[in-house]
């Protein structure tokens, strides 16, 4: 949005117009005891090239030569094509798109965008897309409850090597809808959870990592299989990066994850000093309806030329 300076008399004129004394009146239903009052600690105002050095030299307080900092947050070399790209105007959108339809470019993008992962993960659908990890497994935890009607128990289990945050997120997210999280013990010398740790009883699903917070590989195919035959759901939390080179969660056990989450910040987002980040999503075609999030299709118009659709828009997450 551009500046645009108003002066004292234009302020004037707008508060006569609509008929109140002042700004701080179109605010007068915050109570008192909110209000901040004076702003002692805001220091004086500087100008503009000052202002430009001193953000300059924050940022390079970030700089490093080398990152190993991990857990959800990776430093990876983005080629330069992908910045002429995601510039082009056809593809450009501002955030939360509400009328998508009404672009064909941001309709392609998330279409292209849905196509990857969904390729990536070896799932059916993928949908675009989510707030970040974290939020994901909520999504996906909420979704497993509601779509595995075998279960009653309203309970999770989730290995212990899941990235702690995502634990501690998904639990601020789904405690409130009497959704119980638990949590397997895990090995101090392999950094995986043995098979025996996971516990018999009613779980609406078993949530595991790929590859783990410690950088391990779990035993996916047997927990797949075994969360199965127990009448739970898989959700897997996965790298994606990790998966153009690992047995996909498609492929898991005998049938497969039912659902998967993950991070992209890893295909190439900049870390920024703390995001943006995205949240993956995706699932088997027969829960897809239970996922949040939109979902783009690839159509021909009546003269036979490529198009693309908002296809489903389940609900907002």
């Amino acid at each position: 949005m551009p500046f645009v300076p108003h002066t004292a008399e234009d302020e004037r004129t707008m508060l006569d117009t609509i008929g109140v004394d002042s700004i701080e009146a179109l605010f007068d239903e915050i109570p008192e005891d909110l209000k901040s009052g004076v702003l002692n600690e805001i220091p004086a105002g500087i100008s503009e090239m000052a202002l430009l050095r001193l953000m300059n030299e924050r940022a390079r307080q970030d700089e490093v030569d080398l990152c190993f900092l991990g857990a959800g947050a990776y430093q990876h070399h983005i080629p330069s094509a992908v910045w002429d790209l995601v510039g082009r105007g056809e593809f450009m959108t501002a955030y939360t798109p509400y009328q998508a339809e009404a672009s064909q470019g941001t309709l392609q993008v998330i279409y292209e965008f849905q196509t990857m992962i969904a390729r990536l993960t070896g799932m059916d659908v993928a949908n675009a897309s989510v707030y970040e990890g974290g939020s994901a497994m909520a999504e996906a935890i909420l979704m497993a409850v509601r779509a595995n009607k075998k279960s009653k128990s309203r309970r999770v289990l989730v290995l212990g090597t899941v990235h702690p945050n995502y634990i501690s997120a998904a639990r601020n997210i789904v405690n409130n809808q009497a959704i119980e999280i638990e949590t397997t013990s895990w090995s101090g010398e392999t950094g995986t959870v043995d098979l025996s740790a996971l516990p018999e009883g009613d779980y609406a699903a078993v949530i595991v990592p790929f590859p783990n917070f410690f950088g391990a590989i779990e035993q996916v195919d047997q927990v797949t299989t075994l969360a199965h035959e127990r009448g739970a759901l898989v959700i897997g939390v996965v790298n994606p990066t990790a998966l153009a080179l690992m047995k996909p969660p498609g492929e898991w056990g005998d049938t497969g994850a039912d659902i998967v989450v993950g991070e992209a910040q890893p295909l190439g987002i900049p870390m920024s000093s703390g995001g943006p980040y995205c949240g993956i999503m995706c699932c088997k075609q027969s829960l897809v309806r239970q996922m949040p999030g939109r979902i783009i299709g690839k159509t021909v118009d009546t003269e036979g030329r490529i198009g693309y659709a908002l296809t489903l828009q389940a609900r907002e997450q």
